[in-house]
């Protein structure tokens, strides 16, 4: 559902438990609610938001609040597969005042089991189709090797992606063919190079198979031959 400004979103979000709002970063969720507890993904050389997060979380919401609480998750799409978990747990009985709130910049990596449980809002995008995009570094440089693979080097390009997050090689997957979707999105829409359509095709199809818990490895090779 379309937001007009982001004004509107403690309202939206104290009407339900649990709500997911997909928003540029240069906005800041924690400044819009006057009783919030925010947690983000954490890590050196690659982030995520571990089920010790979600543990403590749910310790907090366990006591009785008198006016309502606001759990604020930034980029929820980090989590690992065991703080997912947890996190669905702690949904099942959530307590009176208690509100979570999700801050994604990319809800299609959100697991289907999650998205479904809540309502999902979103702010125009404001974009331009030449902003280059928002992945880390290592991300991107899985990204573009993937995209360019040949037959024979695709396999090692492969076995990095899985290596990326060791706890939860799924979405860390995810994520590397996310940032390649946009890249090649933004080719397409830049040059017409009907080349760069191809290989998004082929990245969307990855994307599904990986969300329907295909086999990993073998969908990721498979979908870009």
């Amino acid at each position: 559902m379309q937001l007009n400004n982001e004004n509107q979103i403690p309202d939206i979000a104290k009407q339900a438990n649990f709500s997911i709002f997909e928003l540029p970063k240069n906005i800041k969720l924690d400044q819009l609610f006057s009783n919030s507890i925010h947690i983000a993904p954490e890590g050196d050389k690659v982030k995520h938001i571990s089920i010790e997060q979600i543990r403590n979380i749910a310790q907090i919401t366990t006591s009785k609040q008198s006016s309502d609480l606001f759990i604020i998750i930034e980029q929820p799409e980090l989590m690992s597969q065991n703080a997912t978990n947890a996190f669905l747990k702690s949904l099942e009985e959530p307590g009176n005042n208690i509100h979570y709130v999700f801050l994604s910049y990319n809800a299609d990596l959100l697991l289907p089991t999650v998205r479904s449980r809540a309502y999902n809002y979103y702010l125009p995008d404001n974009k331009k189709v030449s902003d280059a995009p928002e992945y880390s570094e290592e991300i991107i440089k899985l990204a573009k090797a993937y995209i360019s693979s040949a037959p024979n080097t695709i396999a090692d390009t492969v076995d990095k992606i899985t290596k990326l997050r060791k706890d939860d090689a799924r979405n860390g997957a995810l994520e590397v063919v996310n940032a390649g979707i946009d890249l090649m999105y933004k080719s397409y829409l830049m040059t017409g190079n009907q080349n760069f359509a191809i290989k998004l095709e082929k990245l969307l199809k990855a994307e599904d198979a990986i969300q329907q818990n295909g086999h990993l490895k073998l969908q990721l090779i498979a979908n870009m031959l």
